[in-house]
């Protein structure tokens, strides 16, 4: 159990009021400030788990919807008690489940991203068949409508007719000459809800009827006139059989709503579970905490841990690191009003925080023990009342934790054994601590004392801690610095509190020149820590401008390049679009060329032919370069079998037969084809690394079998090999007229005879063979055409024919 005294000291009570606060529901907000602590460490690592889902729902924009859920749970009792509810309560539980149900459609929605708090949401119960008809059945205000039940209706009616035709005779008595003279004043009211007209005194016996009254002043009196004595009666009864009726549908409803009591008070529960879970998520959004490792052993790890009341008060807040390891006791020295108890207490409530599953105001990484029991002593344990001095209260605070403290027990102690002698507090906290290790206690203590500093030096149980100071601004930093003990700086904080220099200086001279020595030791290494944790920070921040700036040149050149290359693209586009002007020429040019074609001769229609292509020419020189591949020009003599070399339009090759005609034949996996050998460049890096093997290779190694070459038959490779198929030796001629795909073919052959290729390919398809037999009589009688095949089984089979050209 952890003592009221230690939420005081670290100031819970003021961290739960924000924390209750952030709650949407009162049942939340109860349960909030009756205190939310785990006794199990897996159920408070569920809850952070939750809480971290419930942050990745705000992160999106979609939160849990909490609002419309009311505390019903006084009106579930009582109709569980066979009460009826009135029909304000009706609606308030009517409308509860209806939120209940909002909620859980909106949980259900996310399953991936919060699967824990689905699983919260299946203890929402479906309570649509009560709630639905009940919000039916009132209007907006919380009144029943006409048609909640089918007598109700037909009853109001009645009613509101009763009432008409009693007004109605009530204004006409207001005319009538046997009332008029007696009436005090032209109206009607009424009284004991009946209604009735103000007669004067003077008149009571000329106007026969009941008295329901007088006025204060006694000069009127309130009479029903017997004329309507009768009417005011079938309003009364009328009115009764409303009631009845109305009554009578509350019950109904208040019966429904009793058969589902322990649906709505299980799912008022699961609600008020996810209040709390969506409340620790928005405290953990405005501290930006993280969700922290939990240990089962009783260490301290906080990484950049912040203060999370200073950060709710929007106060500055210097972040550190703090480590303590399991039953070890962490000596914190340095200046006062340095941010020792800070520290402390940014510790404390760390270690609350993760008994009560929050997030932690830390960087994610942070790990804290699971500390059965956390004990302090922070403030004046001065006690008037009990006549306890403050080293009296600090001693009565100190004997009840040493007979408590063990393993798993967290002690805070802020300036302990203070208020006596120096020497023998100092002496005395020694002991205190040695006490607390031997019972394998986790703590962290303030100190001035140097016998606790020169403890954390000597002995592995604790460790030295402290707080910086600023010599130049003669100010504490805030900042925590573990491993080294520091100076308490009472001559410098005196100074700067205002003590005249004379007197500090007379401080200085009576500490002694070893004490001096010792202080200012203590406070130039501090100081120096500090110069050097600045320049280090000082140097990432510009490491990280240079990287920022590497980065953001690094886009401008990606978005350069993309422009570069988005205007190339237009441009040649431009030029394309010349291209096909240039070749709507062509055609009309060769169609006329046709037409004179007894005239004309083979070289004639050449020579016209190039002579309008040459723009198209002109244009593919301006069309964007690949990138070629790494590589080195070939002469024919490199260019022995088995030499690796770079083909631009192919890739990575390798020479088969050396060059024979300005051509080498290579092979690419089981293909081979033969290029012209001014496109051939020598494959450096594997000419190198293949060199490298040679060398390391046994001479008999070299002897293999040469691969069979390629035999050429009057120019043409045997049986009818192709050179490698490309996008620029191909055409696709699928889905168009005979006719026109023989025109497009005719322009393509032109163009290629033109371009010096060896083959074209011709992509027909199979379909019905029109297309494929118009093509091949159409080659049959070209001049252009040595011979042509149909494809190979790897190159599309009868679906492609392959032209030879001269």
């Amino acid at each position: 159990m952890i003592a009221p005294k230690t939420f005081v000291d670290l100031g819970w009570p003021t961290l739960v009021d924000h924390w209750a606060k952030r709650c949407a529901t009162k049942r939340g907000e109860a349960a909030v400030r009756a205190g939310v602590m785990f006794d199990e460490i897996a159920a408070a690592r569920e809850r952070l788990a939750e809480v971290t889902e419930a942050r990745g729902l705000i992160a999106r924009g979609e939160p849990m919807p909490l609002g419309g859920i009311l505390d019903i749970a006084g009106a579930i009792e009582r109709v569980r008690k066979a009460a009826a509810l009135e029909a304000a309560e009706l609606v308030a539980v009517a409308g509860t489940g209806r939120a209940m149900a909002r909620l859980r459609t909106h949980l259900r929605s996310h399953g991936e991203a919060a699967p824990r708090l689905v699983a919260r949401s299946q203890q929402l119960a479906d309570l649509g068949h009560v709630f639905h008809p009940i919000l039916e059945a009132f209007d907006a205000d919380g009144r029943l409508v006409d048609h909640a039940s089918d007598a109700l209706g037909p009853l109001r009616k009645a009613l509101a007719s009763i009432k008409t035709t009693l007004e109605k005779r009530a204004n006409e008595m207001l005319t009538d000459e046997r009332f008029a003279p007696y009436l005090q004043d032209a109206y009607y009211t009424q009284r004991e809800d009946r209604y009735v007209l103000p007669i004067r005194t003077d008149g009571k016996g000329f106007v026969r009827g009941i008295v329901h009254g007088t006025s204060q002043s006694g000069q009127t009196l309130f009479i029903e006139p017997e004329e309507i004595v009768d009417l005011n009666n079938r309003r009364k009864l009328a009115e009764a059989e409303v009631a009845d009726e109305e009554r009578r549908i509350l019950i109904k409803f208040s019966g429904w709503v009793a058969e589902e009591a322990e649906g709505f008070a299980q799912s008022l529960a699961a609600a008020e579970t996810l209040d709390i879970i969506a409340a620790s998520a928005l405290l953990a959004e405005d501290t930006v905490s993280a969700e922290p490792i939990l240990d089962e052993a009783p260490r301290i790890a906080l990484l950049h841990a912040r203060h999370p009341l200073m950060l709710l008060a929007d106060k500055r807040v210097v972040a550190n690191d703090v480590t303590v390891a399991a039953g070890q006791t962490l000596l914190v020295s340095g200046p006062n009003a340095g941010g020792k108890t800070v520290a402390l207490k940014t510790v404390g409530l760390a270690a609350l925080m993760a008994r009560a599953g929050l997030h932690l105001p830390a960087e994610s990484g942070t790990a804290i023990g699971w500390f059965s029991s956390v004990v302090t002593d922070i403030g004046d344990a001065q006690n008037l009342e009990q006549d306890l001095s403050t080293f009296s209260g600090h001693m009565v605070n100190l004997r009840e934790l040493l007979a408590t403290a063990g393993p798993g027990m967290l002690v805070l102690i802020d300036e302990i054994a203070v208020g006596t002698d120096p020497d023998q507090g100092a002496a005395l906290a020694q002991s205190v601590l040695e006490a607390l290790a031997a019972r394998g206690a986790t703590g962290i203590v303030t100190t001035h004392y140097e016998r606790l500093k020169a403890l954390g030096a000597r002995d592995a149980r604790f460790a030295n801690a402290s707080v910086g100071f600023d010599l130049e601004r003669l100010e504490p930093t805030f900042k925590l610095h573990l491993g080294a003990p520091g100076s308490s700086g009472a001559l410098q904080v005196a100074r700067r509190m205002g003590i005249a220099a004379d007197v500090v200086e007379r401080a200085r001279v009576l500490l002694g020149a070893e004490g001096v020595r010792v202080e200012e030791l203590l406070a130039n290494v501090a100081d120096q820590r500090r110069r050097i944790e600045e320049e280090r920070a000082a140097l990432l921040a510009e490491l990280e401008a240079v990287e920022s700036e590497r980065a953001a040149m690094r886009i401008h050149r990606d978005r350069t390049q993309a422009r570069f290359e988005k205007q190339t693209r237009v441009a040649h586009g431009e030029a394309l679009s010349a291209l096909r002007a240039a070749r709507r020429e062509i055609d009309e040019v060769r169609k006329q060329v046709r037409a004179k074609a007894a005239e004309a001769t083979p070289e004639t229609v050449r020579e016209a032919t190039r002579a309008l292509v040459t723009p198209g020419a002109a244009v593919a020189q301006h069309e964007p370069r690949r990138k070629l591949p790494p590589g080195t020009p070939a002469s024919p003599e490199q260019l022995v079998a088995g030499t690796p070399v770079i083909v631009p339009k192919l890739g990575r090759c390798e020479v088969v037969t050396p060059p024979h005609d300005g051509k080498v034949e290579v092979r690419l996996g089981a293909m081979r084809a033969l290029v012209s050998v001014a496109d051939v460049l020598l494959d450096s890096h594997r000419n190198a690394r293949r060199q490298r093997e040679d060398r390391e290779r046994p001479p008999e190694a070299d002897e293999k079998p040469q691969g069979p070459s390629l035999v050429m038959v009057d120019g043409v490779p045997a049986g009818g090999r192709a050179t490698a198929r490309t996008i620029d030796s191909t055409i696709d001629v699928r889905g168009q007229r005979a006719d026109e795909a023989v025109a497009n073919v005719d322009r393509f052959l032109d163009e290629s005879l033109m371009a010096s290729r060896d083959v074209a390919f011709i992509v027909h398809g199979h379909g019905t063979g029109a297309l494929r037999t118009a093509i091949r009589t159409h080659l049959q009688a070209h001049k252009g055409i040595q011979t042509f095949r149909a494809g190979e089984p790897n190159e599309g089979g009868d679906g492609i024919t392959v032209a030879f050209l001269k």
